[in-house]
């Protein structure tokens, strides 16, 4: 079932059009894919705001999600899901749609890259210190030059992992969209889908990791509640 947007055509519109020039099966491989995956991600959403329960087991409640997701310890997370959503914020005006599937691929290739060595280095790698004329020492962020297009801002406060999160989600979506545009004529051919299973196969790291979270945090939920049932299930644990 297609997912409208509020931006972008769904893929049944889309579809619908002229598709003479289309290359067989391709473009609908490429529409049910996007379908599927907006789909996806807007019942991730759902699930985080506590809108739904969790493959219709438990409705994880907002004190489920910030207990599992405190601002303290998602500091690292939530700012590299900023600079994601950022970033993929900045190309969804590029009308041409083999610059646009390129852009997003150099965006997700550079954010894979950060991610991981965002884990790997300390803050000491990350920034360096730099003595100007007058002795005085100031912080200058070493990464700034290195990307092309993922866009990585710094700030002096706390931002809320969950709202970031919500908006990183929206902009998926329209990201996932926007690979519709245009493309339902000669510009879906085979180089140009390879490049969109390369940005999927990224954005479902992102979903996945997200996905066994919820699971853990559901399984946790119902744990407690059949505790609060019946306290005996809790020590069966204990005697099998």
């Amino acid at each position: 079932m297609s997912i409208p947007s509020p931006i972008y055509p769904s893929p049944t519109s889309v579809s619908s059009s002229s598709t003479t020039s289309q290359q067989p099966g391709l473009y609908e491989y490429l529409s049910e894919l996007v379908s599927k995956r907006v789909a996806t991600i807007k019942y991730i959403r759902k699930a985080h705001e506590g809108n739904t329960h969790w493959f219709n087991t438990i409705l994880l409640t907002k004190e489920n999600l910030s207990t599992m997701y405190p601002n303290s310890k998602m500091t690292k997370r939530t700012n590299q899901f900023y600079a994601l959503g950022l970033s993929l914020g900045t190309i969804l005006d590029i009308s041409n749609p083999i610059d646009y599937i390129k852009a997003l691929s150099q965006i997700m290739t550079e954010f894979e890259r950060h991610a991981n060595d965002d884990s790997k280095q300390k803050m000491k790698n990350i920034f360096r210190k730099v003595k100007s004329k007058e002795n005085h020492n100031f912080l200058i962020d070493s990464t700034s030059n290195e990307y092309d297009y993922l866009i990585i801002p710094h700030f002096p406060f706390e931002l809320d992992y969950l709202e970031t999160f919500y908006t990183l989600i929206d902009t998926m979506a329209e990201a996932y969209y926007k690979l519709l545009v245009g493309t339902e004529g000669p510009n879906c051919t085979q180089p140009y889908f390879e490049l969109v299973l390369k940005c999927d196969g990224k954005f479902k790291k992102i979903v996945a990791m997200v996905t066994k979270e919820l699971d853990v945090l559901a399984r946790e939920a119902i744990k407690d509640e059949l505790n609060l049932i019946d306290p005996l299930v809790h020590q069966s644990e204990y005697t099998c």
